[in-house]
């Protein structure tokens, strides 16, 4: 008996000092990727963090949050996080669901009765269409934050605006074609379901659980003393941009404010089947809904999240590009999740997404 446990004992000394090597060996060709493939190419401030369900077994912090005052980025340094937005949406949706209040797949006017347009196919389209980008709805093609919208009513306002005039571009369930538009409306359907605004329903029902106590959907609740600077090029230089992407008329498809150590904790609740530190926001059959094909056809896409396949391996992931750069991924297989956030423009972000991946993938 005392040999079997002695055995037991060592096997597990050389099962953790093997996973110590790795995080060793993936610290290393992470530091030494960013340095010489990210920093190199004039991005002013980086964050990255590769999480487990229960570990965060890489973090990285660089550069500095704005170029004329030179402070560091932190965990704590905050990003709007674009288009990962979304994703929020994706899981507010599923909660309303879940919760009896909300058909996926039941008509979007059973929620939100203003929604017409000129194309009488509206009557039929699904909150599911919408939340998967296959709903036919064009996408607004004008800049979206240089009209600022800071009331209650902006979300409501934009989308009656919009639609009221608009064909659809593609017959429903046919073709995937992104759309921004589309996760407005969404927004708005939180909010009638809810009876509260979309980002209070998100702030309760999201961030509040899962003690992401630094992120928010209302910049004016965000802290200043952390917040990045958007940086661009101009005359050759980096400068810091004159407009930070902001308008509650876009809330739920872009202006979410967060940092690393916030977002480890959101991806962390996706690698534990909905649930994090005892509360449990999705159930397991929720998470895995979200992450599976469109109606069972569209394999690009999920509920939200999109779907593709990386040197055989799913790659579960959403990523963002208003100026600044983020993306959230999971590979499922491994259980393994990997967020990166940047405050400048011109970062290279496909090349980024599927080398962070990649080295991942190899050293785990």
């Amino acid at each position: 008996m005392r040999k079997i446990t002695t055995l037991l004992a060592c096997l597990l000394c050389i099962s953790s000092l093997q996973a110590a090597n790795k995080q060793s060996d993936l610290k290393k060709k992470l530091d030494n990727y960013i340095e010489t493939a990210v920093m190199s190419k004039d991005v002013v401030g980086f964050n990255l963090a590769v999480v487990s369900a229960d570990d965060v077994l890489y973090r990285g912090a660089f550069g500095v949050k704005n170029i004329y005052t030179q402070e560091p980025v932190t965990s704590t340094s905050l990003f709007h996080i674009a288009s990962v937005t979304k994703t929020f949406v994706g899981a507010a949706l599923m909660q309303l669901h879940e919760q009896g209040k909300l058909d996926l797949d039941a008509p979007v006017t059973t929620v939100v009765p203003y929604f017409k347009l000129v194309d009488g196919r509206y009557k039929d389209l699904t909150i599911r269409q919408f939340a998967s980008h296959i709903s036919g709805m064009p996408d607004f093609d004008s800049d979206p934050w240089h009209h600022k919208e800071y009331d209650d009513g902006a979300l409501e306002r934009f989308v009656r605006d919009f639609i009221s005039h608009k064909f659809l571009t593609e017959a429903p369930s046919t073709k995937y074609q992104y759309c921004n538009t589309g996760y407005e409306l969404l927004g708005d359907v939180i909010a009638k379901a809810s009876g509260t605004t979309f980002e209070d329903y998100v702030h309760q029902h999201i961030l509040k659980p899962l003690e992401m106590n630094s992120s928010t959907l209302l910049i004016r609740d965000a802290d200043f003393s952390e917040l990045n600077s958007l940086h661009h090029k101009k005359d050759g230089k980096n400068a810091v941009h004159d407009i930070y992407p902001y308008n509650r008329a876009h809330g739920p498809s872009s202006t979410m404010i967060s940092n690393q150590d916030d977002m480890i904790k959101y991806l962390q609740m996706y690698l534990n089947k909905g649930q994090l530190n005892g509360q449990q926001l999705l159930s397991p059959t929720a998470v895995n809904a979200m992450f599976a094909p469109a109606l069972g056809k569209f394999d690009n896409v999920g509920l939200s999240w999109h779907r593709k396949e990386q040197d055989g391996q799913l790659v579960i992931y959403h990523g963002g590009n208003d100026g600044f750069k983020a993306y959230a991924a999971m590979l499922p297989e491994l259980n393994i999740g990997i967020v990166f956030l940047t405050n400048t423009a011109h970062s290279p972000y496909h090349e980024l997404a599927d080398n962070l991946v990649a080295i991942v993938k190899a050293s785990l």
